[in-house]
């Protein structure tokens, strides 16, 4: 078993991992949308595919190091023992699935503006790209309040 000191300082590196999957690919796409020239767009699709293989290893960690720190701790919470706890694990289950969700829909985009970069797209690819694109800003906006939450709740700690 591992120390609580360890169990943190994991428990922060997972934090760092998913704060750079929300925050650098709000950036990457940003840069994506600039971009007008099709075969940039493919490259930044393809960095944001790289960053987004971060989040299941940062969520992974956070996961083991939660429980490690609930375990390990001072106080020994137990799953539902305070609410801002359960409050937490709550949105963070949030965040993880709507990561899954837009990871997955984000895929569909990189495949689709590589289809359109090589000239073989579907018809109406390029309206579809917009409406994903649409989406996957909304998502990180989502996601990035979603994380302020959670962190607010480990600081407050409200009864």
């Amino acid at each position: 078993m591992l120390p609580i000191h360890y169990s943190l300082l994991l428990h922060f590196i997972g934090l760092g991992l998913i704060f750079t999957t929300i925050f650098g690919g709000w950036i990457l796409t940003g840069q994506y949308k600039r971009s007008k020239d099709w075969s940039t767009k493919v490259l930044h699709v393809r960095s944001l595919r790289a960053i987004g293989l971060l989040s299941p290893i940062g969520v992974l960690i956070m996961l083991v190091s939660g429980i490690g720190n609930m375990t390990l701790g001072p106080y020994h919470y137990t799953l539902f023992s305070d609410a801002w706890l359960s409050t937490k694990l709550v949105f963070f289950v949030v965040l993880a699935g709507l990561g899954v969700f837009f990871g997955i829909r984000g895929g569909r985009r990189s495949k689709l503006v590589h289809h359109v970069a090589a000239g073989s797209a579907p018809e109406g690819a390029e309206d579809s790209i917009r409406a994903l694109d649409r989406q996957q800003r909304w998502s990180y906006v989502v996601q990035a309040v979603l994380l302020l939450i959670i962190l607010g709740l480990s600081i407050v700690k409200p009864t």
